[in-house]
């Protein structure tokens, strides 16, 4: 159990020995503020003229209407201090919401940059399966172009139509092929 604590006060010119729970410096403070408030009414031109028991009336009216104001001013602000606290509340809980959408979005940028990189990736195979490609075709086109020029060449030296070369060589081919279907070799010409 606390234990409690006395002090000496003066009240009203008067000295006073009161204790209590709260300490000797709180005692002290109630003691003043009880002369400023006695100090407060003396002021005051019809409180003078008071008997004792009206002046101690009013002084306990005067106390009691600063403890309800006090009160309610105490109420008030823990009105609005709840308030706050709610506000708060939803300003953390919309923060709260607002980092998880940036870490979705974060997320969502860093699966993108990978998939970009491995677009850029397989476009740089792209790219160099491209380049080998034109290379092989243009090996081609120049390996292909020296075939065809032979081919043509090639054409070239043999007649389009037998039977339009010279009558003497249209002759020496018969008369070569009728020998070997007989099974003989003759030749035209010098030996």
């Amino acid at each position: 159990m606390a234990m409690k604590n006395t002090a000496e006060v003066v009240i009203a010119g008067k000295v006073y020995k009161i204790s209590g729970y709260e300490s000797p410096e709180y005692l002290h403070q109630i003691a003043v503020y009880l002369n400023d408030k006695m100090s407060e009414l003396q002021k005051a031109e019809g409180y003078r003229k008071q008997n004792a028991d009206q002046k101690q009336l009013l002084l306990n009216m005067n106390l009691a209407d600063d403890f309800f104001k006090s009160r309610h001013q105490a109420e008030q602000l823990t009105a609005d201090l709840e308030k706050k606290e709610r506000e708060l509340y939803s300003v953390r809980h919309d923060l709260i919401d607002a980092q998880l959408a940036l870490e979705n979005k974060q997320k969502e940028l860093d699966d993108l940059k990978e998939k970009d990189e491995a677009q850029q990736k397989e476009l740089e195979i792209l790219r160099e399966q491209q380049k080998e490609l034109e290379k092989k075709k243009e090996k081609e086109e120049k390996t292909g172009g020296a075939e065809e020029n032979t081919a043509a060449h090639m054409e070239a030296s043999l007649p389009e139509n037998p039977a339009a070369a010279s009558p003497a060589q249209g002759q020496n081919q018969n008369q070569s092929r009728q020998n070997h279907s007989h099974g003989r070799r003759y030749h035209s010409g010098n030996k």
